[in-house]
């Protein structure tokens, strides 16, 4: 089930909690092909603290889901290209 989190702290690292062999699709709130990133849900750079201020879900998108299939084939759908993958944690 894909779950989608925009200005939802608390849902966000609350689905990280529950799912951390999980995949997040980092993007902008509109999804544009130009900047959509696929994460493992443990990924340091989509996780704990976030490196630019206080919030994860305020000015990004967090697609969140059990496989990166599953956030491959929304991502087709909305944006019509598949993820980059994450250059740290290698997802």
């Amino acid at each position: 089930m894909i779950m989608h989190f925009v200005d939802d702290e608390d849902g966000y690292l609350a689905w990280l909690a529950r799912h951390p062999t999980g995949f997040v699709v980092n993007c902008e709130r509109d999804p544009k092909a130009s900047y959509i990133v696929l994460h493992r849900a443990d990924c340091t750079s989509i996780s704990g603290t976030p490196s630019h201020g206080v919030h994860w879900t305020r000015d990004l998108r967090k697609v969140c889901a059990g496989s990166a299939v599953e956030l491959d084939t929304w991502a087709r759908d909305i944006v019509g290209a598949v993820p980059s993958r994450c250059r740290r944690c290698k997802s």
